[in-house]
């Protein structure tokens, strides 16, 4: 039988203090390197910040121009952000890539451009478009004659043209 008292207690690590430098159990005085990514896991960032950006700039190149026929300042707006944020994106990339990324990266960052344009001329129009038609909205609210806005079309509307006023005759 052996006895239990006799016997070595296993030592237990001390628990490391918060911001405390890792040691490695070959050398207990050095800290373990830092983990930066790998040249592969740098790559796949990248291409992901560009596939991104890239998504962003067809948003904002396709929400500026349908802004302007739809007339929504919302929509110009979602554009204009989205150009902001994937410009900024493409910024931060296109000093890190090179040869064929690099190219895909400055026409990715030009169509940015366009659509930071283009978005930004649409919420202006569709801002003044909306302050010179705040006038008539109010008024036409407020004496519910909507004819200068919709024309006979609104009085055709608003009254039934036969005896019983039953829309199908």
């Amino acid at each position: 039988m052996t006895d239990h008292r006799d016997s070595k207690p296993e030592e237990t690590p001390e628990p490391q203090q918060l911001g405390a430098p890792e040691t490695t159990p070959e050398n207990p005085q050095r800290p373990e390197p830092s983990t930066e990514p790998s040249q592969d896991q740098r790559r796949a960032l990248i291409d992901a910040d560009l596939k991104s950006a890239r998504t962003l700039s067809t948003v904002a190149a396709i929400a500026g121009p349908v802004s302007f026929i739809i007339g929504g300042v919302m929509l110009s707006t979602v554009g204009l952000v989205c150009a902001i944020v994937g410009f900024v994106k493409i910024k931060h990339v296109i000093d890190d890539v090179d040869g064929r990324q690099k190219v895909y990266a400055a026409t990715v960052r030009q169509t940015l451009i366009w659509g930071l344009a283009i978005s930004a001329i649409a919420l202006i129009v569709n801002i003044v478009g909306i302050a010179l038609m705040m006038p008539v909205l109010m008024e036409a609210m407020q004496t519910g004659d909507f004819t200068s806005i919709l024309g006979e079309g609104a009085t055709i509307t608003a009254q039934p043209s036969g005896g019983s006023g039953n829309a199908w005759g």
